[in-house]
């Protein structure tokens, strides 16, 4: 579980693709200060387990051929001259349905990605109830900048609209946002919605690089979804409840 609050921005380092799955390394820092083997990490919102992770210093194995002298210290004090820096990073593994169900199959290396950890019982739950389980893939159809903010416009997969609400929550590249306004389906154009983006958000996430046309991953409120099955069985065709 999570809570949509990005705690770093991570760079695409491998994409390893397969017929029917991916393996996605990331490079990154502060998300692996506590990681462990089968860790869950949210990749611009996909909840994604850790198959693997190494922590940044060197390949003592590895040494630069320009070096001349490999017993020495680098200026910095950080490591022999001639040793390759690591960088910090995980992989981990993702599936048919992830892959159809988000945009990760369209990484590339050198994308950035949003990361975040899993809540714990003790911190603040400073966004709202993320799973990281995405329910489709949204497109930026435009963006209006004002002084201090963007307001950005993001339509929906088909059937999606019903479970956002004016000032509710909705998850977009793992960011949590507040809906401003949602714009039912209408003819050929499909449901949008409008949310507001202040400068920390569009400095700290992807969502300040996401032009129109873009893909997003959205995950609606899961409270909404449990409220409308929980209802289902207590309407009457006439809409009225038994």
């Amino acid at each position: 579980m999570f809570t949509g609050i990005v705690e770093e921005l991570g760079v695409v380092a491998a994409v390893d693709a397969r017929p029917e799955s991916a393996a996605l390394t990331i490079s990154c820092q502060t998300v692996l200060t506590d990681a462990t083997h089968g860790a869950s990490i949210a990749v611009n919102g996909v909840c994604l387990t850790v198959t693997s992770f190494q922590q940044a210093g060197t390949d003592p194995d590895s040494t630069d051929p320009d070096s001349t002298d490999p017993d020495s210290i680098d200026p910095a004090g950080t490591a022999p001259v001639g040793t390759i820096a690591v960088s910090a990073t995980f992989t981990a593994d993702v599936m048919r349905e992830t892959l159809v169900r988000s945009s990760l199959g369209e990484l590339a290396v050198g994308d950035r990605v949003n990361l975040e950890r899993p809540v714990r019982l003790a911190d603040r739950l400073g966004g709202h109830l993320v799973q990281g389980h995405v329910d489709g893939v949204g497109v930026v159809v435009d963006r209006q900048a004002d002084e201090h903010w963007e307001v950005v416009r993001i339509a929906l997969p088909a059937g999606l609209d019903r479970y956002l609400v004016e000032k509710g929550s909705v998850t977009v590249d793992g960011v949590s946002l507040t809906v401003v306004e949602v714009t039912p389906a209408g003819g050929d154009s499909p449901a949008t919605f409008t949310v507001s983006l202040i400068p920390t958000t569009l400095d700290l996430t992807t969502l300040g690089r996401r032009a129109p046309g873009s893909r997003v991953n959205i995950e609606v409120d899961v409270l909404a979804k449990y409220v409308e099955k929980l209802h289902a069985g207590t309407i009457d065709p006439n809409g009225l409840s038994r």
